[in-house]
């Protein structure tokens, strides 16, 4: 029994010991927790991860970027969209979920057809107008978003695209803010939209372009 504590109890865990776990579960990804995150990701995104590669109408040919892949369940699909002749670029901070991405996608990877690396919504070690499309599911919350609004505003090319979605109930603002911010980067002809889910509750869905010809 210590001084500070008369009762000889343990003291109970502290906020922030559960907050820790969680944002290594599903902010940042890493450890034990993160391998346990992205197989709940894995389960629970996948009609979000088709909703954006189905909204983005990818097209053969295409080069694609997808910020925050995490697991990598939506990628195939987005490689598979593009063919043939067309890429995939996947960047996540977490090297956790870039393992999961790259086991998950070992096929894609080998063909050449699909890269996954560090990277970020904000550093995307993509060139200029190199992009048609970009797809972001359920990590816009971890951005520095005006930082990444023009990032990705730089890396697609002019009349590009790009389709962001995003749990409501994890989002933190007012969707209508990211309009705004995004707007704000230089983005034209966004358009927000909220659909309702039984289980996970509503998403944040979001079309925005490149304003340029």
């Amino acid at each position: 029994m210590s001084p500070g504590n008369p009762s000889g109890r343990r003291p109970a865990h502290p906020p922030e010991t559960a907050h820790g776990l969680l944002d290594a579960a599903f902010g940042r990804p890493r450890g034990p927790a993160g391998t346990v995150g992205g197989a709940v990701m894995a389960r629970l995104n996948g009609s979000q991860e088709r909703w954006a590669v189905d909204r983005a109408a990818l097209c053969p040919g295409e080069r694609v970027l997808v910020v925050g892949p995490g697991p990598g369940v939506g990628l195939p699909a987005a490689v598979a969209a593009v063919q043939p002749g067309g890429r995939v670029i996947a960047v996540d901070p977490s090297a956790t979920m870039r393992r999961a991405a790259i086991r998950r996608c070992a096929a894609q990877i080998a063909a050449g057809t699909l890269e996954v690396r560090d990277g970020a919504a904000e550093r995307t070690g993509c060139a200029d107008a190199t992009v048609d499309a970009v797809l972001s599911v359920n990590n816009v919350m971890l951005w520095d978003r005006p930082a990444g609004f023009r990032e990705l505003l730089r890396v697609l090319r002019p009349g590009g695209r790009m389709v962001l979605t995003v749990h409501r109930h994890v989002l933190g603002i007012r969707p209508e803010r990211l309009v705004t911010e995004a707007t704000g980067a230089g983005f034209g002809g966004v358009e927000l939209t909220l659909r309702e889910r039984r289980v996970l509750g509503p998403a944040v869905q979001m079309l925005l372009h490149h304003p340029g010809n």
